[in-house]
């Protein structure tokens, strides 16, 4: 990846408000969040993939009270295109309505600038419901399927 690619991204990310980004390739790694503290340098990092990192960041803070009586939420990690298997044609679903998950487990991919991206799953139960259509554009951070 050169430096005039990470400069669109950047831009793009910029124009429209994206407040965290992350890209991951088999090469390189780019993770941008401009969400820190104003006195620290909120500089997009991109480094060599070396190994595969898991967010640190907990569903359950963000929750009201009356989302966790309705169960936990796995939420987009980036905009993109949602979709519940590699294919654009969905013939065989990752996950169904009742399948039970873990943490880590595949739930579908996002398509962002044309790369398949993993969705993985940061909780553990039974899915209650798939709350984005295959093939719907989804936003950072939009709840995507519903666990109890």
């Amino acid at each position: 990846m050169n430096f005039e690619n990470i400069e669109q991204v950047i831009k793009l990310i910029k124009q429209n408000d994206v407040k965290k980004f992350k890209y991951k390739d088999n090469e390189y790694e780019i993770d941008v969040d401009f969400t820190e503290a104003v006195s620290q340098s909120p500089a997009p990092q991109v480094t060599q993939a070396t190994q595969q990192t898991e967010s640190t960041t907990s569903t359950s803070d963000s929750q009201s009270s009356s989302e966790s009586t309705q169960g936990e939420e796995v939420k987009s990690p980036m905009v993109g295109t949602f979709f519940l298997q590699d294919e654009k044609e969905l013939t065989d679903p990752i996950i169904e309505v009742g399948d039970e998950v873990k943490k880590g487990d595949v739930v579908g991919y996002i398509e962002a600038m044309k790369v398949m991206n993993e969705v993985t799953s940061d909780v553990e139960g039974v899915v209650d419901e798939i709350l984005v259509s295959h093939g719907t554009n989804v936003e950072y951070d939009q709840a995507i399927i519903r666990v109890k």
